[in-house]
C-alpha cells in the first residue's frame, strides 16, 4: 500500500510534468509561461532540469523546437525512450489559458514543503540544549519569511490597471510618485521614497547619515506618510533629540547634544517641550532594540504596518540604521559577503512584500581614507557586489568639512565655505539619472535642508 506522503509526492510530480507537457505543446510561448514560474517550485529534479535548460536556451536567444527539447531528456526515462516520454508528456497537456491554476498548485505545494522542512528543522533542533533557542526561532522566522515573500513575487494585472495606478501616482503634489524626502532637489531626481524599492544610503562615520535620516524622515512623517525607523545604533531618546533639534527655530542655539544633556536655558527648555508635544501624533515609529536579525526586523515591521493600517494609514518608509549592525543569521555567519547579500536581498524582498520603500543605511569601507580624493565611489561599499545589485538607488553622503577640520594646513576660507555643505551623490538610480546634489546641513542640530 502506497503511503500518504508517497501519494502526495507522486501527485506533485504528475502536476509538474503536466505543466511541462503543456509548455512542450506551446514551445513558442515557453518563455512567456516560464516568467510566472519559479524553478524552485519543482520537486522532481529532472523536471526542474528540463525547465531550467529550456529557459536558459530562450534567454540566450535560441528558438525551442521538438528535436532540441527531446535531446535534453535522459536517454532512457524510467524505461521509456525519451521520444516516447516526450510524446506522452504532451498527451496530458492543458491549454495555455488554463495553466494559471496549475502554476498556483505548484507554488502552493512548494510552500507546503518549505513549511514542513522548517517545522522539521525546528523540531529537531529545539530539544538540543547546545542550540540557542533564539537562534532556532530566528532561523525558523527567516525560513517562513522566504515562503511569505513568494506571495509577493508577481502581481497579476492588466496594462490598463497598471496605467491607472501610474496616473494616480503622478497626480500627487509636485509630480511625486513616492513619499516626499523633505528635500526638493532629491525628490526631483528620485521621485521621493518609492514604494516597493530599496534605497541604500552610505557614508563614512561623520558624514551625517543619522542627521540625514532623522531630518528627512521626520518631514516624511509630518506629511502624513507612515515611517518606521529601526535604529541599531542610537536610542529612542537620541533620535528624539535629533528630531527636536532639527525643528528648533534658527535663533535657538542649542543642538541635539545639549538637549540630551539638559544644557538649555529656560526659553530653550520651553520650546523643546512644545516641539516634543507637537510630534506625538505624527506616524513615526522608532524601534531601538539592539542586535536584531533581519527576520526580527521584518516581523516587527509587519506589526507596525498592521498597526498603521488599523489607524487608516499606510507604511511608506522603513529605515534600517545601519546594515553592519544587523545580526547575521546562522546560515552565513562569518561569511561577510554572503551575510551582506542575504540582508540586501531580504531588504529588497521586504520592500515588495510590505509595498513600502526600505532605506538601508550603510558604512563605507576604510579604503576611502587611504585616497587623497575622499569622495566615495561604488567600490567603497563594503561587499558592494550584492548590495549594488539589489538596490534600486545607491547614494553616498560626503562632507568635505569633516576632512578639512582634521587638516592643520587647511585653508580657513575653504573650511568656512564647506562647513554647512553636504553632498548627496546618487551613483545608481533606476528611477532616473545619477547626479551630485548639494545640501545645507548643521551636524550639531542634526539638520539637513535644500541648498
Amino acid at each position: 500500500m502506497v503511503q500518504l506522503a508517497e501519494t502526495i509526492a507522486l501527485n506533485e510530480i504528475d502536476a509538474e510534468w503536466t505543466l511541462l507537457g503543456s509548455m512542450f505543446n506551446a514551445l513558442d510561448r515557453f518563455g512567456q509561461i516560464a516568467a510566472d514560474v519559479n524553478p524552485d517550485w519543482f520537486s522532481d529534479q529532472i523536471a526542474r532540469y528540463m525547465f531550467d535548460e529550456c529557459k536558459k536556451l530562450i534567454d540566450e536567444g535560441h528558438t525551442l523546437s521538438t528535436p532540441v527539447v527531446i535531446s535534453l531528456l535522459p536517454e532512457d526515462f524510467a524505461g521509456i525512450p525519451r521520444a516516447r516520454f516526450y510524446a506522452n508528456a504532451r498527451l496530458g497537456a492543458l491549454p495555455v489559458d488554463q495553466l494559471g491554476g496549475l502554476i498556483a498548485t505548484l507554488k502552493d505545494r512548494w510552500a507546503r514543503r518549505q513549511l514542513l522542512a522548517a517545522a522539521d528543522a525546528m523540531k529537531a533542533a529545539a530539544p538540543l540544549f547546545g542550540q540557542d533557542p533564539y537562534a532556532i526561532a530566528s532561523d525558523t522566522v527567516l525560513a517562513l519569511d522566504t515562503i511569505n515573500a513568494a506571495k509577493a513575487e508577481r502581481r497579476a494585472g492588466t496594462l490598463s490597471s497598471a496605467a491607472y495606478a501610474l496616473f494616480e501616482q503622478i497626480r500627487q503634489p509636485e509630480g511625486l510618485n513616492g513619499a516626499p524626502t523633505g528635500l526638493t532637489a532629491i525628490d526631483k531626481r528620485l521621485n521621493g521614497y518609492k514604494r516597493g524599492q530599496l534605497y541604500v544610503i552610505a557614508g563614512r562615520p561623520g558624514m551625517g547619515k543619522s542627521a540625514f535620516m532623522c531630518s528627512s524622515l521626520r518631514r516624511t512623517a509630518e506629511a502624513g506618510y507612515g515611517v518606521a525607523i529601526f535604529s541599531l545604533e542610537m536610542t529612542e531618546e537620541e533620535i528624539a533629540a535629533r528630531v527636536i533639534a532639527d525643528k528648533l527655530d534658527s535663533q535657538i542655539a542649542c543642538g541635539y547634544g545639549d538637549i540630551l544633556r539638559g544644557q538649555m536655558s529656560g526659553d530653550e527648555m520651553s520650546r523643546v517641550g512644545e516641539i516634543g508635544l507637537g510630534l506625538k501624533d505624527i506616524p513615526l515609529h522608532i524601534d531601538a532594540s539592539p542586535r536584531l536579525t533581519f527576520s526580527e526586523i521584518a516581523a516587527r515591521a509587519r506589526q507596525q504596518k498592521a498597526k498603521l493600517e488599523a489607524e487608516g494609514r499606510f507604511l511608506a518608509v522603513l529605515c534600517i540604521d545601519h546594515m553592519g549592525l544587523v545580526a547575521p543569521s546562522d546560515r552565513y555567519r562569518g561569511n561577510k559577503v554572503a551575510e551582506a547579500g542575504e540582508i540586501s536581498g531580504a531588504a529588497r524582498t521586504l520592500a515588495k512584500e510590505l509595498d513600502c520603500c526600505v532605506v538601508l543605511l550603510c558604512q563605507l569601507s576604510r579604503e576611502v581614507e587611504k585616497r587623497d580624493d575622499k569622495r566615495p565611489i561604488m567600490s567603497d561599499l563594503r561587499w558592494s557586489g550584492e548590495i549594488e545589485q539589489d538596490a534600486h538607488v545607491v547614494a553616498f553622503l560626503y562632507r568635505e568639512a569633516y576632512y578639512l577640520a582634521q587638516d592643520a594646513n587647511a585653508d580657513p576660507v575653504m573650511l568656512q565655505h564647506a562647513r554647512h555643505r553636504m553632498d548627496f551623490l546618487i551613483r545608481k538610480n533606476r528611477n532616473g539619472e545619477t547626479v551630485d546634489i548639494e545640501l545645507w546641513c548643521s551636524i550639531a542640530h542634526s539638520c539637513v535642508r535644500d541648498e
